[in-house]
């Protein structure tokens, strides 16, 4: 039987969807629900669970291939999750993995003559400091590139790649 999906906490990884594989497991995601699994089995064969949309529609059974459980599963669960569409359809529409595009965000209210105005305050004041601040850092002109001044005898040896070297 499948375990139950409980509270998820705050998601960091996209929904699966489609058919996953953990392991050496299979699942068969819906709507952010596993409704089928086919994990192996101790006498060499596949033990398919199925866990469409109600606890009395559970399923457990014995698969001889994944592809005969696989095609299996896709066809009861999409019976029984898309009942008004036509079954190749349904199987579609249930193996589908692309990711979900979000929904766009909700039109929000027109503003206010009262936030009209203090948006352009707000404008007319960013502008104005611009306006004071921009004089002062075209002053600032970044330092002409110089060599750097060596001031150590062993340093300068070193970059002159006279290592090791010694005078009698």
């Amino acid at each position: 039987m499948l375990p139950s999906i409980g509270y998820q906490g705050f998601r960091t990884a996209p929904i699966p969807s489609g058919w996953v594989q953990m392991g050496e497991r299979w699942a068969l995601w819906w709507n952010g629900r596993e409704v089928a699994s086919l994990t192996p089995d101790r006498a060499g064969g596949l033990r398919m669970a199925l866990n469409a949309l109600k606890m009395w529609q559970t399923k457990s059974v014995r698969v001889a291939s994944f592809r005969q459980g696989k095609r299996f599963a896709e066809r009861w669960c999409a019976a029984r999750l898309y009942p008004d569409l036509p079954l190749r359809e349904a199987v579609t529409r249930l193996t589908d993995s692309t990711p979900i595009d979000p929904r766009p965000p909700l039109p929000g209210l027109p503003p206010t003559s009262e936030q009209q105005q203090q948006a352009q305050r707000l404008d007319e004041a960013a502008a104005a400091a611009a306006a004071r601040v921009m004089p002062a850092l075209a002053l600032i002109q970044p330092p002409a590139e110089t060599r750097p001044r060596l001031t150590d005898r062993a340093d300068v040896g070193l970059r002159e790649g006279k290592v090791g070297s010694k005078r009698r």
